[in-house]
């Protein structure tokens, strides 16, 4: 389980609830550990003290964190945190275990926010029993949600479609699931299907990047569920100043050429002398996914591996852009090579998931 660029809190609010809050924080050194008493205390190395009543202050962090594991009886947690609950799709994920830490409790958050995994990564260090009481968990299947989150992925009517299915699935009811493409996912409790035989079933679950699916099958009586992985990673080129309506028109035809659907792009990148190019940048905010750009260094160690340009190599430093940066982006697995249009270079990358 990655950990590393999660924000962590822990709260205790005994001497033996922070004794092990401390056994916890020297394992995940991103955690933060607050001891919560409402009396002047002695400052400890690692340990914040909150003079505070714990009603007073867990409002105060709850949307800060993306996991708050609390050292604690589970009723005191159910009443502090019960004004502060939204949504699965939203909230921290909640973790509560005893000051003995003898159980640990998923309690808020399971598939989605991740508390589900992070009970049983904190339940092997602290030698403690795992309570998971999500349906499908206990089941031993599958869910939507934890596969959107695994392939961080896109899906239209999020919400609805997530619990939908996984009602299904719980159920035994037959959804069916089509991988278009090398997904690596727990599919139990669904129905494998490919896109020549969908079989007699109703619901169809699709894992694609693509716009469209070839087939001579007839979709159009099914209830279909398109889960979109962000597994593609474009990279860009262009002249100074290019028109930022032309940018986005031209990526939207490229991808319709290329058969991309393009909710599945992770990130877009370019070369570090145009991050402040409009264009590029009113395209991110567009797409809502980061820019990022590399060095002259960086893309030098690559560019040779793609038709060099002499007009490119005196204009920015480098051969080419829109291929070694799309090379970089995927760690070496670009998909389609450069297209041009009018003054703007596209590549596609692909990460593996």
């Amino acid at each position: 389980m990655n950990i590393e660029d999660k924000k962590i809190a822990i709260l205790s609010i005994t001497q033996n609830g922070k004794s092990l809050g401390i056994n916890i924080k020297n394992n995940i050194k991103n955690a933060d550990l607050y001891f919560i008493k409402r009396e002047v205390v002695e400052n400890e190395t690692n340990v914040i003290h909150i003079n505070k009543r714990l009603k007073d202050f867990v409002p105060e962090i709850f949307n800060q964190y993306d996991y708050i594991i609390f050292i604690m009886a589970t009723g005191i947690v159910i009443r502090t945190i019960a004004p502060l609950v939204v949504s699965k799709f939203s909230d921290p994920a909640i973790l509560v275990t005893d000051e003995k830490g003898k159980n640990i409790i998923s309690l808020l958050s399971g598939h989605m926010g991740g508390a589900n995994e992070m009970t049983l990564y904190i339940s092997d260090l602290i030698n403690s029993n795992p309570v998971i009481t999500t349906a499908t968990d206990v089941n031993e299947k599958s869910s939507l949600d934890m596969i959107a989150k695994k392939l961080n992925a896109y899906i239209d009517n999020f919400r609805d479609n997530v619990l939908k299915v996984n009602s299904m699935i719980v159920n035994n009811e037959k959804v069916g699931l089509l991988l278009d493409g090398n997904y690596s996912i727990d599919t139990r409790g669904f129905t494998l299907i490919d896109k020549d035989n969908l079989g007699n079933i109703d619901t169809i679950v699709i894992i694609s990047n693509k716009k469209s699916i070839h087939t001579n099958l007839d979709f159009s009586e099914k209830n279909l569920i398109k889960v979109i992985p962000k597994d593609i990673v474009i990279g860009i080129g262009c002249r100074k100043d290019t028109d930022s309506e032309y940018m986005k028109d031209s990526l939207v035809d490229f991808l319709q050429q290329q058969n991309i659907d393009i909710n599945a792009i992770k990130e877009i990148g370019s070369i570090d002398v145009k991050k402040d190019e409009k264009a590029i940048l009113n395209l991110s905010k567009y797409l809502r996914i980061p820019f990022k750009t590399f060095t002259r260094e960086e893309i030098s160690q690559v560019d040779y591996l793609y038709d060099k340009s002499e007009w490119v190599k005196k204009s920015v430093g480098v051969y080419s852009v829109a291929e070694p940066v799309a090379h970089l982006l995927s760690n070496g697995n670009l998909i389609v090579e450069k297209h041009k249009y009018k003054g703007i270079t596209f590549s596609i990358g692909r990460i593996e998931i």
